[in-house]
């Protein structure tokens, strides 16, 4: 039977139900034991089955166009208001009519064999005009919920929390708008873009919420330093950022685990060689002091008494032109004293550069 869209409508009834009631779709191909809206693949119906005949996923959709919503009502731009601040928007110009076509012939680039169409800016047809030029707001507070990202202010609520509004207040006193809107867009990249938001407390494991991701996304850096995640901030485009000594470039930072579910917030003991996984292995430093040199930024290991490596120490090369020698201790390096002494070293000389990174690598395996 051939249907027209305009006028017939299929009426497809659920023959699993008592009464077989008439369900909210118009495909005559619907599989009642599935939800009726996405008729997912593994999207099957508990029985009985809901009044709905929707699933969990969809229930919470919106009916128009299916964005996600803490109820499943109308989202807030089918409603007509701004996706950020529910305040109403303004009336906008219909699509279409923002449809320029540049015939041929008036195109200014010697491209004049098709004719060029230029579409409307309609990506942020869902925010007020306030939201849009949130970033270049003279309200300091806007300027920072502008850079939270949408995917975390819909999983709070629609909203920001309270506790997330005082900390930013108590930021801005440090820092300035752009600063903490940098810090949320660097952290949520690198970490929680594609991670959960929320996760139950099982066990010795903690929960969390997303309000809780969100303060932690504006929260200060546990460091003594006040530096940002490991670095200081460069006050001008043509210098680089500098590695903080305090934190050694935020390697000495505790972060949030980001390993599996199953070890997220546990706390580990020191384990041997054979019991690390490929990523702690990778990620393992021997407890041993790093070089100060470079401003910080050297970083080699050391043994004490030392505090920088050979070549910070600028100690001189070896005739063997492979190593650097203590010149207070030797005049050449281990490999070569031999041959210069005519002797034998003893087993109680005294370390040089060699042994320094001899006994570093042999303690890191």
């Amino acid at each position: 039977m051939n249907l027209r869209y305009t006028t017939d409508r299929a009426v497809i009834r659920c023959d699993q139900c008592p009464g077989q009631p008439i369900l909210p779709t118009h495909r005559e191909e619907t599989d009642s034991r599935r939800c009726v809206r996405c008729q997912g693949e593994n999207r099957w119906l508990p029985q009985p089955h809901p009044e709905d005949h929707l699933c969990t996923v969809c229930r919470r959709e919106c009916p128009s166009c299916q964005a996600l919503t803490p109820n499943g009502e109308r989202c807030r731009v089918c409603r007509g208001r701004c996706r950020t601040c529910a305040e109403p928007l303004p009336e906008r110009p219909d699509y279409a009519s923002g449809i320029t076509h540049v015939e041929p012939e008036k195109r200014k680039d010697r491209h004049r064999k098709w004719t060029q169409t230029f579409f409307p800016r309609a990506w942020d047809w869902d925010q007020c005009d306030a939201c849009q030029n949130a970033a270049r707001a003279s309200n300091p507070l806007r300027v920072v919920l502008a850079g939270l990202p949408d995917k975390l202010v819909l999983a709070c609520g629609g909203g920001v929390p309270p506790t997330v509004v005082d900390m930013i207040y108590d930021e801005l006193q440090r820092h300035t708008p752009a600063q903490l809107a940098a810090r949320v867009e660097r952290r949520w990249w690198r970490s929680w873009s594609s991670r959960p938001l929320s996760r139950e407390a099982e066990g010795n494991r903690e929960g969390y919420r997303p309000d809780d991701v969100a303060a932690w996304l504006l929260a200060p850096t546990p460091c003594g330093g006040q530096c940002e995640d490991g670095w200081h901030l460069a006050d001008r485009p043509d210098r680089d950022d500098e590695p903080c000594k305090v934190c050694r470039g935020g390697r000495l930072l505790v972060p949030q685990r980001e390993a599996d579910e199953n070890s997220y917030g546990e706390e580990h003991g020191p384990s041997s060689a054979a019991d690390r996984t490929p990523s702690e292995a990778v990620a393992y430093r021997p407890p041993m002091g790093e070089c100060i040199g470079k401003n910080g930024a050297c970083g080699l290991p050391v043994l004490p008494p030392h505090t920088q490596c050979p070549t910070c120490l600028d100690w001189p090369w070896c005739v063997c032109r492979r190593r650097r020698y203590n010149p207070e201790a030797a005049t050449a390096c281990p490999s070569c004293a031999p041959r210069w002494e005519g002797a034998r070293i003893p087993s109680a000389r005294l370390p040089g550069a060699a042994d320094v990174f001899s006994e570093a690598s042999a303690e890191g395996r």
